[in-house]
């Protein structure tokens, strides 16, 4: 799911599907907002969480957990 493997595409991992918010442009959002743009792209909240787990880890975003916002680094 995270990776691709034999089982699952590139094009289904989260790899991949965090193409789709760092495709989106802004500076600083609320992980409710990001997430209604983007949740067409996703299966569900759990492959949307993932993305930005991945992101968090890779230093291409921060969260501000008490706020409820990301913001790019």
């Amino acid at each position: 799911m995270i990776t691709p493997s034999k089982s699952i595409s590139f094009k289904d991992s989260i790899v991949f599907k965090m193409i789709y918010i760092l495709d989106e442009q802004f500076d600083e959002i609320s992980v409710a907002d990001l997430h209604n743009k983007t949740k067409r792209k996703f299966l569900g909240l759990n492959e949307f969480i993932y993305a930005l787990d991945v992101l968090y880890v890779l230093g291409v975003i921060d969260v501000d957990i008490e706020l409820g916002k990301i913001k790019r680094c």
